[in-house]
């Protein structure tokens, strides 16, 4: 095995472990979604319309594992990135030696971007990019739960 083959194969497998966690981190953000919706759609719809302290607080603990969950796999994705850009730079360096070709690395977003027009279908804020977003909501509304129990204890 080449040097070149070791290290395509090694950047293979890391967009694999990449892409496979975005299907777990999901699957996980999903399966969230859902409880969060049953529960808050469990009361207004069977119950009363009112939401009891015992609800708020289970959903506040669940929105807090969410985060928690969330937060760990935006990390995650941090982490992953990072070594699948390492190993394409590796890559770049292996097979152009001159740099005289402009290699852009799966997952490689903020040059690639530049060039893109932005419009009302697509578009992209840095400040809150959708992996970002699998920790945010879940803080929002841990944040929002929070909220239900100081109201109701007063």
């Amino acid at each position: 095995m080449t040097t070149e083959d070791f290290l395509v194969k090694d950047y293979e497998l890391k967009i694999r472990y990449l892409s496979d966690h975005f299907s777990r981190m999901w699957n996980r953000f999903n399966y969230f979604v859902a409880i969060e919706s049953a529960l808050i759609s469990g009361k207004f719809v069977l119950g009363n319309g009112k939401l009891t302290q015992g609800v708020a607080l289970v959903g506040a603990v669940l929105a807090l594992v969410w985060y928690v969950m969330g937060a760990e796999d935006r990390y995650l994705v941090l982490v992953y990135r990072k070594q699948v850009e390492d190993a394409g730079m590796l890559i770049e360096r292996s097979i152009w030696k001159d740099m005289s070709t402009s290699y852009h690395y799966v997952g490689e977003i903020e040059d690639t971007s530049k060039h893109l027009p932005q419009h009302v279908s697509g578009w992209r804020l840095k400040a809150m990019s959708t992996t970002k977003l699998a920790a945010l909501i879940p803080l929002l509304l841990t944040l929002t739960w929070i909220g239900v129990l100081i109201r109701e204890l007063w």
